[in-house]
């Protein structure tokens, strides 16, 4: 990222802009104290005021793509797609993260094992991305 920014940056950045405006954006239909964690029977046993949870996981989106890219930077993949495709696609998931935390806390109902069985398919089809690639890659 450092280096010049290129289109997975962008697409990454515009999801943390995305996920900390929506926020502001129903920022007055939020409660004053919202749940930020949940058990797994899907009930929060978690909470933090409206400022934090608002703003705590597009800084932590942030933090991740900085990491990320570092990482990238010290072990590089073979095949240089896949570290964007990684970036964006964890992106996209804390977005969804915070669009459940936004929806549960606005009163909706939200069907927590059909997001977390989500969850499964994104870490199986991502990991399963990374290693077909990076074995292509590797064997070009």
């Amino acid at each position: 990222m450092l280096g010049g920014l290129d289109r997975y940056d962008w697409l990454s950045l515009a999801l943390v802009a995305a996920t900390l405006v929506a926020g502001l954006a129903l920022w007055d239909r939020l409660p004053a104290e919202m749940a930020i964690h949940f058990s797994a029977s899907g009930e929060p046993d978690n909470f933090a005021s409206k400022p934090v949870a608002v703003v705590s996981l597009p800084a932590v989106m942030l933090a991740t793509l900085l990491f990320i890219e570092g990482a990238g930077r010290v072990d590089p993949p073979a095949d240089p797609s896949v570290l964007g495709v990684v970036t964006v696609a964890t992106m996209a998931l804390l977005a969804a993260v915070q669009g459940l935390l936004f929806a549960w806390n606005l009163g909706y109902e939200v069907p927590f094992e059909l997001f977390v069985a989500g969850v499964g398919v994104w870490v199986v089809v991502v990991v399963g991305y990374t290693v077909a690639r990076e074995r292509r890659a590797g064997l070009g």
